[in-house]
């Protein structure tokens, strides 16, 4: 594989890239929007993937109007939500435990840059069987400003003490590709969505599953 840089480093985004969480977050949105009698469409649902919950909170109230009780939704949401990991756990997703154990083999650093508030993360990697794996993680709730802007791709870099032009980032939405860009990473999608034209402009991959983009990173060390 060509490229022109040597990497160092890799920043993982963790909804939809570390873990299979996009359709419980959803599934629960929708079903909290329904018990107050409201809908959430799966375009409107696309539109908030990948924003802190700060920003997703004015996201719905900006899309479902003043009048939508977002206190009450939010708090059904939490109750859905918990159900949820109850019954189903969390799975990660498939290639990624062993790309994990393969960095950590090779001595390559890694951090998490998730728009989720760091608890909340910290509680979903360890019902996956992720967590023992991960050393440095940043949450939505400890940077000032979240994607797309690249503050928390940045502040991922430097929890491994590796220049962000050297590091590898990779998301699964448009917002969070956009960050990782914006801070110089070179940037991998695995989309849930289709990829609007302007993402593909600023992606050097954009590839079909997880399992085939750990392959890739794989042999991005070793090119």
């Amino acid at each position: 594989m060509n490229h022109d840089r040597e990497f160092k480093g890799v920043v993982f985004d963790m909804d939809g890239v570390l873990i299979n969480s996009e359709p419980k977050i959803k599934l629960c949105a929708q079903i909290s929007a329904k018990e107050l009698g409201h809908t959430i469409s799966n375009e409107t649902y696309i539109r908030w993937m990948g924003l802190p919950s700060r920003e997703i909170r004015l996201a719905i109230q900006e899309t479902m109007g003043t009048e939508f009780p977002i206190e009450d939704f939010h708090e059904r949401y939490r109750k859905n939500w918990n159900n949820n990991l109850e019954k189903h756990g969390m799975d990660a997703q498939p290639g990624i435990a062993e790309l994990l154990a393969q960095l950590t083999a090779l001595g390559i650093p890694f951090s998490v840059a998730t728009s989720t508030d760091r608890s909340h993360a910290l509680k979903s990697l360890e019902l996956s069987g992720l967590l023992p794996f991960i050393k440095f993680l940043i949450g939505g709730d400890q940077v000032t400003k979240g994607k797309p802007d690249p503050e928390i791709f940045i502040a991922a870099a430097e929890l491994i003490n590796v220049p962000s032009s050297q590091c590898i980032a990779l998301e699964d939405t448009p917002i969070g590709i956009t960050a990782a860009a914006n801070a110089g990473m070179f940037t991998i999608m695995v989309p849930d969505i289709v990829v609007p034209d302007h993402v593909f402009k600023i992606c050097k991959y954009v590839l079909p599953s997880t399992q085939i983009a750990a392959q890739v990173i794989t042999r991005l060390f070793s090119s």
